[in-house]
């Protein structure tokens, strides 16, 4: 997880939720509506316990990908298995969704396509 920071202090201090729903910056006050937030659609963001703001993988992205590359590494011949290009993109997407799950943020359950 990366903590969103407040371009006012440098980047240096995370955006924190306030009681009206608006993230704040403790040092300046500089103010964010979620409605601010610009992500690329590879991540979303997320509130820790401490109310701190922070950028993390979308989780039903990652679970994607990391099927779709399970289901790629399965495919290849066996004597192709070890090279690393599907196999690296496996554990990239493991990664995020390791990354996903310790945000706090709920895995969608998978449905059956077949």
């Amino acid at each position: 997880m990366t903590p969103i920071s407040c371009p006012q202090c440098g980047d240096l201090t995370a955006y924190r939720i306030r009681p009206d729903g608006l993230f704040g910056c403790p040092e300046c006050g500089n103010l964010l509506d979620s409605r601010d937030i610009d992500l690329d659609g590879c991540e979303v963001w997320a509130v820790d316990e401490t109310g701190t703001l922070y950028v993390a993988p979308d989780p039903t992205e990652a679970r994607e990908r990391l099927h779709k590359y399970l289901d790629a590494y399965l495919d290849e011949p066996l004597e192709s298995r070890l090279a690393p290009g599907t196999l690296n993109a496996f554990e990239w997407a493991a990664a995020d969704l390791l990354d996903a799950m310790n945000a706090g943020l709920r895995i969608p359950e998978m449905e059956h396509t077949k």
